[in-house]
């Protein structure tokens, strides 16, 4: 069993993912900080081992939707891997996440030097691309509450905890829509018995 909840680091010849960690630092990060910036060159790559990060797209007016959810499954950074160093994306922690965090220079070394270290940061860069088109299928296609179900257990899988912490208004940013629209659709899980959301915090029921 691997000694890293990374999937991915889990995922890599134990020589590989011992030179990547031995190249990090472990960091911490609290409910809405800021790990990408737009168009800020990206100075790090993040294997993400506990918590919930939100990859969002700003519009002109500085409102934000949610692109995809990123885990222990993952990691931030992706760009670096396909040779771009800074996108039109804002990356925030959506739930206290920690991490390894390896500068952009001492991962492209790595990559270098072990192939599959490359193969699987391209692989992952795909697979994050069919969680954007899925997402994307989703906003257009399903109800409020079929979209306010699906991101609850998004943040569900990766957070591994029945009870996390979120507000009418973060929800209202992640999913592009009013705060008027996330509190019906809350009221109508709730009434279901498939939440309950009291003071900023949702607990999964069923």
């Amino acid at each position: 069993m691997s000694q890293y909840q990374n999937l991915l680091l889990a995922g890599l010849p134990i020589a590989v993912s011992t030179a990547i960690v031995s190249a990090s630092e472990f960091v911490h990060y609290d409910l809405r900080d800021k790990i990408i910036e737009p168009n800020v060159p990206i100075k790090f790559i993040h294997f993400i081992e506990t918590g919930v990060m939100s990859l969002l797209k700003v519009m002109e007016d500085d409102s934000r939707v949610e692109l995809a959810t990123i885990g222990n499954e993952g990691m931030l950074g992706v760009p670096v891997a396909v040779g771009i160093n800074s996108v039109a994306a804002l990356v925030m922690c959506q739930v206290e996440s920690s991490a390894w965090r390896i500068p952009v220079e001492a991962f492209d070394s790595l990559a270098k030097t072990y192939p599959a270290l490359a193969q699987l940061s391209l692989r992952y860069a795909m697979a994050l691309f069919e969680q954007i088109a899925q997402t994307t299928g989703c906003n257009q296609t399903h109800s409020v509450d079929k979209r306010c179900a699906k991101w609850i257990l998004l943040t569900h899988d990766r957070s591994k905890n029945d009870t996390f912490p979120m507000t009418q208004e973060f929800l209202a940013n992640m999913l592009g829509i009013s705060r008027t629209l996330v509190n019906a659709a809350a009221v109508s899980l709730s009434e279901r018995k498939i939440i309950s959301y009291v003071r900023g915090r949702i607990t999964i029921l069923d």
